[in-house]
């Protein structure tokens, strides 16, 4: 089986992590799997991934960059997370791409797929598959869309936009709808992504099946606490929280209750955080005491010690696809604060492995950290235990593999149950 998957970022991304440790395993498992799209330079050749050349992406990012500038001359400050379709990579011209039995677009976005390549879709008689990894694919351009639910009518008068009477949204969810045609099948990576593609005007009569992201376990493992905390210069008998996103001040990963908790705990000596990401100083100025910073981390060694050494992990985001760093601290063995409403509670049993508290509300998480802190070491320990058993085999690769194994030979027997 012929399988090429097109990926719109990095590998050593959050996302691109998840992407490759499931393409190593459908290699593992036989597949011919093939990774094309915007991935780093110097990747092992026995990884099979090819970069698009630089002569191929240039323009396409120079036509993109004129568009957006267009957008933001007309409509004002245009935010990063937001891109209509407009200039694309040709990526139907490629052997991969002509090869394959299967298509499965892994990561999408605008300056990945032009409308060429969904012009290419739409004629497809071959199974596309589409993960769903954030909402862009049936958004008028956003990947997240926060409190705006303009998905379920076909956008129109974006908020990012300003609010203003424009179709360029609109326009662009008709013509998503349009081009995926009969033959693509739609995957999304958590129970609150799928929902939120089914009620959307692009994919709301299509089947949402439901994988979750992979994460990968064999480099994740419960670090002793004293060990971790020794290497990582963290005081050895605090009470040590740990949180982390790609941009700590990014208010959509919870940067108004990371203030609060931080404001909180500012002068409690018994309590230290222990946080990664970049935005640290914008989050917090000046960063307390009990604060250690770590940047962002590109080493899973570190990674690794990080949760290991917290007693307690807090995920405060407010709107994820996945929340992979959820599934991370658990395989290191440490419990999780999580909010409803989020995909946290689909990978948390509250009281079990974690706790999960009222969407939004910052009180209540502080509430859940001190329920932790008043807990026995044994007892908390426990905690991290059951959380490790809960997330060790469920989001491994090797078992979301077999997933998508599944699926795709449901595909090409023609039978899309």
């Amino acid at each position: 089986m012929n399988v090429v998957q097109i990926v719109g970022c990095a590998l050593n991304t959050g996302a691109g992590r998840g992407i490759r440790a499931v393409h190593e395993a459908l290699l593992d498992a036989g597949i011919h799997s093939r990774v094309l799209g915007r991935v780093e330079r110097d990747l092992p050749d026995d990884l099979f991934a090819r970069r698009v050349p630089l002569l191929q992406r240039l323009p396409v990012g120079v036509k993109n960059r004129v568009y957006m500038w267009h957008l933001t001359r007309q409509f004002g400050v245009i935010p990063p997370n937001f891109h209509p379709i407009s200039h694309g990579l040709r990526l139907h011209n490629t052997p991969e791409y002509r090869k394959a039995d299967v298509i499965h677009v892994q990561w999408a976005h605008a300056p990945t797929l032009g409308p060429a390549f969904w012009r290419a879709i739409k004629r497809e008689k071959r199974p596309v598959v589409w993960t769903l990894r954030d909402m862009w694919p049936f958004t008028g351009g956003c990947h997240f869309s926060g409190s705006c639910e303009k998905y379920a009518c076909g956008c129109g008068q974006c908020p990012l936009l300003g609010g203003k009477d424009e179709k360029i949204t609109s326009d662009d969810v008709a013509f998503k709808a349009e081009h995926y045609g009969q033959q693509s099948v739609f995957v999304a990576i958590s129970n609150m992504i799928a929902e939120q593609a089914r009620r959307s005007v692009a994919l709301g009569e299509r089947q949402i099946h439901v994988i979750p992201n992979s994460v990968q376990m064999s480099q994740l493992r419960a670090v002793d606490k004293a060990q971790a905390r020794s290497a990582l210069g963290l005081p050895a008998q605090k009470f040590v929280i740990a949180s982390g996103a790609l941009n700590l001040a990014d208010p959509r990963k919870g940067a108004d209750i990371m203030r609060h908790l931080l404001n909180v705990y500012r002068d409690n000596k018994d309590v230290h955080w222990c946080l990664f990401g970049k935005g640290l100083a914008e989050l917090a100025d000046p960063v307390p005491e009990n604060c250690t910073g770590f940047g962002l981390i590109r080493d899973e060694v570190t990674l690794n010690q990080i949760y290991s050494a917290a007693d307690v992990f807090v995920m405060p985001s407010l709107q994820e696809s996945f929340g992979k760093v959820t599934v991370e601290a658990m395989a290191c063995g440490t419990p999780v604060i999580g909010l409803f409403k989020t995909p946290a509670e689909e990978i948390i049993s509250h009281g079990q492995t974690g706790w999960l508290v009222k969407h939004g509300d910052a009180d209540a998480v502080v509430a859940a950290i001190e329920t932790a802190r008043a807990l026995p070491v044994p007892s908390l320990r426990n905690f991290g235990v059951s959380a490790r058993a809960a997330v060790i085999d469920r989001y491994s690769p090797e078992a979301i593999a077999r997933l998508y194994i599944e699926l795709y030979e449901s595909l090409l027997s023609g039978d899309q149950r």
